[in-house]
């Protein structure tokens, strides 16, 4: 990564050009006055920013000098605190023997009324502040993507205590591709069902320094539209994106994108209700850490009827590119990553959570990392694939993808457990003897794959399938109808090796399959219109 840095004198030149052309704008605005009544003849522009410059400053370095990120930031914040605590100068003159009245002809009624400048520093600093924003984000020096190879962010996009599953980016080579990670939140946590206000919502930080990118119009930049009109039942909600321009690639920016999507409608909510959950703006300059937005995360009166989880996905997009023009976002530390996993493969709900989601299987027994059976061009540190990317890129190459399921959290106690065993390929387990009745649950990580129970009886074996995985399928569940006591085997196959479990439980244990303890919601069915 090129870094440039500027001598003091040239900062110091520098920001003094931009603070006059700025406040200028500034004026302007405060005063109300079109930029043709208020910009003084060009001679007289030239000769005051002229002025500004020390001239033993060699200009033309200024204007070809590109600061770094750190630096574009750090100047922002330290103009803006001038321009708010640094009084504006008296220009009335002190004699009153001197002061002269101005009158002017009244202006035609088609021309605005100028009326008089008072400006107010805290608008003046709000317009600094934006313009500064938007000069400097143009021409700052972002790191190329791999620079986040070997300097990880330490902080997650969310705190841990206010989610309660996730998944990583499921890559192209995975059974079934999703082209993002998720993160999901609670309808059922007192905390939001009390809020009153945003900054109540769970809080939204930005991972890394970048500049912010908001979406565009029509809806800009309050909400858009997920579509799902084409399903049966026909159904459809909005969420609310931010991204933030952290990196660069070849000839392509990189944006680490946030996509809220707390599924709902604002059925009884008008249509900027997410505006006051957003709290940057376009072409902002943000640090790591800043809270950039919060998370609107509704009561189940108000969500989509069905396992549709309130979340957040993220992901690292290219610009001007396709859904699946996206890398794998491993840009935090091993110990973000770990905490991250542990809660993917245990949600802290449970799997049976009333706020479930069928996305929240997408993690489900897979390996530690931030991207899992990616291809080379969901790798952002290479050009090759990976089963697992939790590091650089070069470490990950000796990562095992192996994904495993632990047999005793499919959805009996573990008390009631009589059998249970779990494995990756396929196989014919060992003979098994039941003296009670029984029922079992089977699950696979990914199809094609199918389950038969092998009866051991007098007059020999017979075989029943009782569940078969496409190959396009992830994760998959099902739970046997009530068997009679005797002998079985199960017979597995499992031909990709992505993984399986079985548990055997007695008929009269509860149960409880993930999905199945879900409240009701707005809709689907009956869903209005798109907006």
């Amino acid at each position: 990564m090129s870094r440039f840095t500027l001598s003091t004198a040239h900062n110091e030149a520098q920001m003094r050009t931009i603070i006059i052309t700025v406040l200028i704008t500034t004026l302007i605005s405060a005063c109300g006055q079109s930029p043709s009544l208020a910009t003084p003849p060009p001679d007289e522009a030239k000769v005051i920013v002229t002025n500004t410059l020390d001239p033993t400053v060699n200009t033309s370095e200024v204007s070809t000098s590109v600061p770094t990120l750190t630096g574009a930031i750090s100047t922002v914040a330290m103009i803006t605190s001038i321009s708010t605590n640094t009084p504006i100068p008296n220009i009335q003159p002190t004699d009153p023997q001197t002061a002269v009245t101005a009158t002017a002809n009244p202006l035609p009624s088609n021309e605005p009324e100028i009326k008089s400048a008072t400006l107010d520093t805290n608008t003046a600093s709000k317009t600094i502040e934006k313009v500064l924003q938007e000069v400097i984000s143009g021409s700052i020096d972002l790191p190329d993507i791999s620079y986040f190879a070997n300097n990880k962010s330490d902080r997650f996009l969310v705190d841990f205590e206010d989610i309660i599953a996730g998944h990583p980016h499921v890559g192209q080579r995975s059974p079934k591709p999703h082209n993002d990670a998720q993160v999901y939140f609670s309808n059922s946590d007192e905390r939001w069902l009390n809020a009153s206000q945003p900054s109540d919502y769970p809080p939204i930080y930005a991972v890394a320094d970048g500049i912010i990118q908001l979406p565009d119009p029509p809806n800009y930049p309050y909400f858009n539209i997920i579509d799902h009109t084409n399903y049966d039942p026909p159904w459809w909600h909005v969420g609310y994106t931010i991204a933030i321009r952290v990196a660069t690639h070849e000839d392509y920016n990189v944006n680490f994108l946030y996509s809220m999507e707390p599924y709902v409608i604002l059925h009884n909510k008008p249509k900027n209700f997410f505006e006051d959950f957003i709290l940057v703006e376009d072409h902002q300059l943000v640090k790591k850490g800043e809270i950039i937005g919060y998370m609107y995360v509704s009561p189940f009166a108000d969500r989509l009827h069905g396992p549709n989880s309130p979340h957040i996905a993220f992901a690292l997009m290219r610009d001007q590119a396709g859904p699946w023009d996206v890398y794998a976002p491993a840009i935090f530390t091993e110990e973000v990553v770990t905490q991250f996993s542990d809660l993917y493969r245990n949600p802290s709900e449970g799997w049976n959570s009333s706020s479930y989601g069928h996305d929240w299987s997408r993690g489900r027994g897979v390996p530690t990392g931030m991207g899992w059976m990616i291809n080379s061009s969901e790798n952002p540190f290479g050009d090759y694939p990976l089963d697992v990317l939790l590091y650089d890129g070069i470490r990950d190459k000796d990562l095992s993808g192996t994904a495993y399921l632990d047999s005793t959290s499919l959805g009996f106690d573990e008390a009631d457990v009589i059998y249970s065993t779990e494995g990756n390929g396929s196989t014919t387990t060992e003979v098994i003897s039941l003296d009670t009745n029984w029922r079992a649950i089977v699950a696979s990580i990914g199809g094609p794959a199918s389950f038969h129970i092998v009866f051991h009886e007098q007059n020999g074996q017979r075989k029943s399938q009782i569940f078969t995985v496409s190959p396009d399928q992830n994760f998959s569940m099902s739970a046997t109808r009530q068997m009679s006591p005797g002998s079985v085997a199960f017979e597995i196959s499992d031909t990709e090796n992505w993984g399986w479990a079985i548990v055997i439980a007695s008929a009269d244990a509860s149960i409880n399959i993930p999905g199945q303890n879900i409240p009701d919601g707005i809709c689907p069915p009956g869903c209005p219109p798109l907006p």
